[in-house]
């Protein structure tokens, strides 16, 4: 049976656009994602994306933004308002941790690709920041008693340490049970949330 021939018009285009184009980075990387593979790839024709994703760093973007949606969303699902400052602290570390180990390549694109060189996009820069007023606000909860003028620093100890671990691990620069001492790269991410907050909180 012959395949259908590409159209320029599809109801819902760009979102069947973003998911294929998150499915694509997930098995291959984002470096040699285009807007021309991608219409291959949905089966359109190859001006069609283009009315949505006028180039290749408008779709990266996009692709991005929605990783940086499913990161802070999982993150504060996890955050647990019920629970006490510490807990929640620990979840918001640990939610990011498994986002990095679940997404490897989506944690590339958002935070170690041309989207961040020379300078962060835009867009980028401010879903970051989202993030990360979240995170300034699960560290205050877990250490009321911090001096105002020290909560910056617990917030750069403490990420400095979640970002660092997800780098080296996706980057299989980590060895566990060599360098933490911890079967199983789960139980070193565990060990390094609870030190890096222990830390820093005091």
């Amino acid at each position: 049976m012959a395949s259908a021939k590409p159209t320029y018009h599809r109801e819902n285009l760009k979102e069947e656009l973003l998911a294929a184009a998150v499915i694509y980075i997930a098995e291959h990387g984002h470096q040699d994602l285009s807007v021309r593979k991608l219409s291959q790839i949905v089966g359109v024709s190859p001006g069609a994306p283009y009315h949505h994703f006028p180039d290749r760093r408008s779709l990266l973007i996009a692709v991005a933004l929605q990783g940086y949606e499913q990161l802070v969303g999982s993150a504060m699902a996890d955050a647990g308002l019920h629970l006490d400052g510490p807990d929640i602290l620990y979840n918001v570390c640990s939610s990011f941790l498994r986002f990095a180990r679940d997404n490897r390549r989506m944690m590339e694109l958002m935070y170690d690709s041309e989207l961040a060189r020379p300078a962060l996009e835009p867009a980028i820069l401010a879903a970051q920041q989202r993030g990360y007023q979240m995170f300034r606000n699960a560290v205050k909860l877990a250490g009321p008693a911090l001096p105002a003028d020290s909560v910056s620093a617990c917030v750069a100890t403490i990420w400095s340490a979640m970002f660092g671990y997800a780098l080296m691990r996706y980057r299989d620069m980590i060895h566990a049970e060599e360098e933490i001492g911890e079967k199983g790269l789960d139980a070193a991410a565990d060990a390094v949330v609870r030190q890096a907050i222990r830390l820093a909180t005091g």
